[in-house]
């Protein structure tokens, strides 16, 4: 059986620029838009970095500041390493606030700084799964998370919005959010049968409730509509085929593989022969995997 733990190692490095390609960038540009010329953005679920190292160059503000929120200290021990390369990319630096000087609480403080910027980002390691009012989400002028929103369950999605209305509803910005749609072309006879059984693996608890998981999409659209909040939503689905996309394929499909045959294995045979179809034809054929981007503002 595959080691969903060695795939997620993998997929880690591969996704950032699979979700940088496929966003709505005109919601970004909205949400730079809503926060002030100073702004304190939280990312929820943040990992090593990338939802921040995509959205501080959109917002086109000379000073920022940038709360990363995770449940996990050892991932978010890796965004330094992961933002200095992206600076140095940039013609920019980056330096570490010493303890003493960093924001109480934090397990990392870092500066990055040009000629025209600088911007801090605090890394807070937290359970976000139990009491929302310590997201501070209060205390930020938006929230935003990227691949996030799957993994909370409905309930906890009800608790972040009662938070969101304490606070005034600030602007939030949602990205890759799973939508349900996962689609080769041309289908193989088994795929639906894999991609259902994946679905209902990954709805699984991650920390924060059985997760909403392909109807992420949907039920935030409906709780935050409740909370009213105005919506505005596009498409950003993966499109996978030919050689540059060629390892985020393969490893998607043992993704689903692995999932699937957790989900029901004795159907692991046929999920085996399946997963083989799909790796030999990986050149030949193209993935969609569905997600949507939404903005929810005041």
């Amino acid at each position: 059986m595959i080691q969903p733990q060695i795939i997620d190692s993998a997929w880690q490095a591969l996704r950032e620029p699979l979700d940088d390609k496929a966003r709505a960038i005109e919601l970004a540009w909205e949400f730079a838009r809503m926060v002030p010329s100073r702004p304190h953005v939280l990312d929820l679920g943040a990992g090593l970095g990338a939802n921040v190292r995509h959205l501080l160059p959109r917002l086109g503000r000379m000073i920022q500041d940038w709360t990363l929120m995770d449940t996990d200290a050892t991932v978010l021990g890796g965004v330094a390493e992961r933002m200095q390369r992206w600076a140095h990319e940039l013609g920019w630096g980056m330096a570490r606030n010493p303890p003493e000087a960093a924001t109480p609480g934090a397990v990392g403080e870092l500066i990055l700084f040009g000629d025209d910027m600088r911007s801090r980002l605090t890394l807070i390691q937290r359970d976000m799964s139990s009491d929302l009012h310590d997201l501070g989400i209060q205390r930020h002028d938006g929230v935003t998370g990227n691949a996030f929103f799957d993994r909370v369950s409905a309930e906890w999605l009800d608790h972040f919005v009662v938070e969101l209305t304490a606070s005034g509803l600030p602007p939030v910005l949602a990205t890759g959010v799973q939508d349900g749609r996962l689609l080769w072309r041309p289908e193989d006879p088994d795929d639906g049968m894999v991609v259902e059984l994946a679905a209902a693996a990954a709805r699984r608890d991650y920390g924060f409730g059985p997760a909403l998981g392909d109807q992420a999409s949907s039920v935030l659209v409906e709780r935050l509509e409740a909370a009213g909040y105005r919506l505005d939503g596009a498409r950003s689905d993966w499109r996978l085929s030919g050689l540059r996309a060629r390892q985020a394929h393969l490893n998607l499909v043992d993704m689903l593989a692995a999932q699937a045959e957790a989900r029901d294995p004795a159907m692991a045979d046929r999920i085996g022969a399946w997963r083989e179809r799909r790796r030999a034809a990986v050149m030949q054929v193209e993935l969609i995997v569905g997600h949507a981007d939404i903005l929810a503002r005041r």
